[in-house]
C-alpha cells in the first residue's frame, strides 16, 4: 500500500469525496487515539468524549472539501474537536468556567490524596478551568505548539503562554 503525507492525503480526500472515503480513513486514523484521549480528559466523561469524537469526524468529513492550509490538518481537526467539546458542555449546561484566577487555590482543597505523581497531577487537572485544562491537554496530550494552541483556542499567543506558565507554577507548587 502506498504511503502518502498529510498534504497528499488531504488532496486525495478532497478529490474523492463524497463517494470514496478510503483516503479519509487513512488520513484520520493516526489522530484518533490522541483525539479520543484529548476529548475524554477535557470533558471528564468517556461517553460524551465518544460522541464528540464522532461529531468531529463527521464535521471534518463534511467540511474537508473547503479545507484550506491556513493551519495544519491536525490543528484544524483539534479546533473542530475543541468547538465540539464546548458545544457538549453547553448542551449539558455545565458551568466549568471559573471567574477570576482564585480557582487554582481552591482546587487543591478538592483534590484527594494520591500516592504517585501522575495520579496527583491528573487529580489536579480535573479541577482546572476548561480553558486551562484545554491548554495543558493540547500542549502535552496532543503535542501542539503554543501558536497552534492559540489558533485552536482563538486566543493570543501571549495569553496561552501566560496561562500555561501559571498552571505549571501551580502544579509544581502543589506537587512539591
Amino acid at each position: 500500500m502506498t504511503s502518502f503525507n498529510e498534504r497528499q492525503l488531504v488532496a486525495l480526500v478532497q478529490e474523492s469525496l463524497p463517494y470514496d472515503t478510503r483516503f479519509f480513513q487513512q488520513l484520520i486514523t493516526p489522530y484518533l487515539p490522541v483525539l479520543k484521549g484529548y476529548c475524554a480528559k477535557l470533558l471528564n466523561n468517556q461517553s460524551d468524549a465518544e460522541d464528540v469524537v464522532q461529531e468531529t469526524i463527521i464535521k471534518a468529513l463534511t467540511h474537508l472539501k473547503g479545507f484550506k492550509w491556513l493551519v495544519s490538518f491536525k490543528v484544524w481537526l483539534f479546533k473542530i474537536a475543541h468547538n465540539e467539546c464546548i458545544n457538549k458542555i453547553r448542551d449539558r449546561r455545565w458551568d466549568m468556567y471559573q471567574d477570576g484566577d482564585d480557582y487554582l487555590e481552591s482546587a487543591i482543597a478538592e483534590t484527594p490524596q494520591c500516592e504517585d505523581l501522575a495520579s496527583a497531577i491528573s487529580a489536579l487537572m480535573v479541577n482546572l478551568s476548561f480553558i486551562d485544562r484545554n491548554i495543558m491537554l493540547l500542549r502535552y496530550r496532543t503535542g501542539l505548539e503554543f501558536q497552534e494552541i492559540a489558533d485552536v483556542c482563538e486566543m493570543k499567543l501571549s495569553a496561552v503562554k501566560m496561562r500555561h506558565k501559571r498552571v505549571i507554577e501551580f502544579l509544581r507548587e502543589k506537587v512539591e
